[in-house]
């Protein structure tokens, strides 16, 4: 029996990777991600397509909408693309993470969060599977309280005092 397979008779196994491949082989039961493993995910040869499908439809949406921060929407739609592969391969929860930049904006997080949900479960991803992840700052954590009452699921991460960890744990909002 491997160390890995030993591990997962005693916790579960959360793999934090953009490389759908590695996470095909190690087959962990949850996986969080992050802008910079999605970056360099992106980078590699085998998820490409995934790239330029973020290109594309961001451009559409340009096109669209006029976004002036279509930069940001299409980095956010590629999280997306791979969160979409991740649910397809592990059982339980894939982690999609609100970009760093609102850490200290409540409502410009609660928005993204929303919209996340929204183009998952257009693609015919359940909610329930899927977590948000965001800073652990008091608006992170406000944002998470007001997210989890609408049976948007979340998980908090760049904790840096035990007041944010109790307020979390006030809030019922997962530690990650």
């Amino acid at each position: 029996m491997s160390r890995l397979d030993s591990l997962k008779q005693h916790t579960v196994v959360v793999a934090d990777s953009g490389d759908i491949e590695s996470i095909r082989e190690f087959q962990p039961q949850d996986c969080t991600t992050n802008p910079s493993l999605i970056l360099k995910a992106a980078t590699m040869p085998q998820y490409q397509k995934l790239f330029e499908q973020a290109i594309a439809w961001g451009k559409e949406q340009g096109k669209k909408q006029g976004s002036a921060d279509l930069e940001a929407l299409i980095c956010r739609r590629l999280a997306l693309l791979f969160g979409c592969e991740l649910l397809k391969i592990v059982p339980g929860y894939v982690s999609t993470e609100v970009d760093a930049s609102l850490s200290f904006d409540k409502e410009a997080s609660i928005a993204t969060a929303r919209q996340i949900i929204e183009w998952y479960e257009a693609l015919g991803y359940s909610r329930g599977r899927i977590l948000i992840k965001m800073a652990s700052t008091w608006a992170g954590i406000q944002a998470a309280t007001v997210l989890e009452r609408e049976g948007i699921h979340c998980n908090l991460t760049l904790l840096f005092s035990f007041a944010q960890a109790v307020a979390c744990a006030e809030a019922g909002v997962t530690l990650i």
